[in-house]
């Protein structure tokens, strides 16, 4: 963290407690509701209820900036933005049509629990497809440094699937920020993660070397998110 000027270590400061102070109150089943009976004052008893309220796409928001800043210095600056604005636009663009059509990922739809709407699609989804192929991608070059591109890729794809698979029950289950036909989540959405999330990484990620592979931020920030996700959705 030594070669990482102030603004980056305060981003990612910022990062960490909110995480901290995401999965406390996870853990301590603090609802809207709870948090309206504290005995403290009128205006700190708001701004609590409104952190909890908007917690998770403010942890997303924040996931999504030190996720960048990272791809920045691991790549290059335009190398990051090209890359952020493929996978946005991309992944905004799956999510509307599978809204709408239930391909590829089966019939859902969302709710306005999730942050604000771009059409029919919080903006808070696009920002975490962002987080999380980014974030796998940089885990499994630390890792597997020299395999094929397919190798990498594919060791991506499957790590991308897997968040998806424990962020489900948290999302839907705890949280109904999406909302899946009768109640159950089909196969095929887990197909369609590891399929499309593949096809991102082999087409699109820059293929330069990374320049500081023990950089810790890509293992926390999907770590940190996972933590909350287990403590609210499977424990």
């Amino acid at each position: 963290m030594n070669r990482w000027p102030m603004w980056e270590r305060v981003l990612f400061g910022a990062f960490l407690f909110w995480s901290a102070a995401g999965l406390i109150f996870t853990l301590g089943h603090l609802t809207p509701a709870v948090v309206s009976g504290w005995p403290v004052g009128k205006a700190l008893r708001a701004f609590i209820n409104g952190c909890v309220r908007t917690g998770d796409p403010i942890l997303i928001l924040l996931a999504f900036a030190n996720t960048h800043v990272h791809a920045s210095r691991q790549w290059t600056p335009t190398l990051a933005r090209r890359w952020a604005l493929i996978v946005l636009v991309c992944s905004l663009g799956i999510e509307t049509i599978g809204a709408q059509t239930g391909f590829p990922f089966g019939i859902y739809h969302y709710t306005h629990r999730f942050g604000p709407l771009i059409g029919i699609v919080p903006l808070t989804i696009p920002l975490a497809w962002h987080v999380v192929v980014t974030n796998a991608l940089f885990i499994v070059r630390r890792f597997l440094p020299h395999p094929s591109r397919f190798l990498q890729t594919a060791t991506t794809a499957l790590l991308c699937t897997l968040y998806d698979f424990i962020l489900e029950p948290f999302a839907t289950g705890a949280k109904s920020y999406w909302i899946w036909q009768g109640g159950t989540i089909p196969p095929q959405n887990y197909a369609a993660w590891l399929v499309l999330s593949f096809l991102l990484a082999l087409i699109f990620s820059p293929k330069v070397a990374t320049r500081y592979p023990r950089d810790p931020r890509p293992l926390v920030l999907l770590g940190a998110t996972l933590l909350i996700f287990i403590a609210g959705g499977w424990l």
